[in-house]
């Protein structure tokens, strides 16, 4: 009975220090897991806080970028403004005009061939003169007697000064004693078709001026 009995109480202290063993392990084990959390949550805090702390450094320094880049560019639009608006404007040269005794001399004859001139085209000029007498053939070589004759025709009915006319033809007309001939001022573009007939003794007579 007695070895009975001590054998059940050694028994039952076995087991106590059994599950005190295994009551302190998980004690031990639930400390160091709520100390995980614990001192995870922790750290994953800071970690959280630092990135957005550099999202906001990132974000700002994009800004001030942004803002130097505009501030720039707008420095650099008035320093443009600036240099074209100190540019000096050329002034267009005025063009040459001819002396002033020439341009009434122009116009003088400009308006007698205006009032000469009649609905047909054909003007109602007397011939300019003549040197040559008998029976007439036109001879079309410059520096002979008929060119002369025949650019005094076309300044009569042209009303362009005869120093400043420039030929561009002066040739026969489809008889040998009518010509045609196509002037232009030296200061001007416009050009005139002139044709012109040799009356015997008179020299040569406009008879129509066409702007061409």
């Amino acid at each position: 009975m007695n070895r009975t009995r001590y054998g059940n109480r050694d028994k039952r202290r076995k087991t106590n220090v059994v599950l005190n063993v295994l009551i302190g392990v998980v004690l031990i084990l639930i400390v160091a897991v709520g100390s995980q959390l614990i001192l995870g949550g922790d750290n994953k805090q800071p970690s959280s806080s630092k990135v957005s702390e550099q999202q906001t450094q990132s974000a700002e320094t994009s800004k001030e970028d942004e803002e130097a880049a505009s501030q720039n560019e707008d420095e650099n639009s008035d320093s443009s403004n600036t240099s074209a608006g100190d540019k000096p404007e050329e002034e267009p040269k005025p063009e040459e005009e001819p002396p002033a005794d020439q341009k009434k001399e122009e116009e003088q004859k400009k308006n007698e061939n205006e009032e000469n001139a009649d609905p047909t085209g054909e003007g109602k000029w007397e011939p300019v003169g003549t040197e040559q007498s008998g029976e007439h053939t036109a001879v079309y070589d410059k520096g002979s007697t008929d060119w002369k004759e025949m650019t005094r025709a076309l300044s009569t009915a042209t009303g362009i000064p005869e120093n400043n006319m420039t030929i561009w033809f002066l040739g026969n007309n489809g008889s040998p004693n009518d010509a045609k001939g196509t002037v232009s001022a030296k200061n001007s573009g416009e050009k005139y078709e002139v044709t012109m007939t040799f009356v015997e003794n008179e020299g040569w007579k406009p008879l129509t001026v066409t702007k061409k």
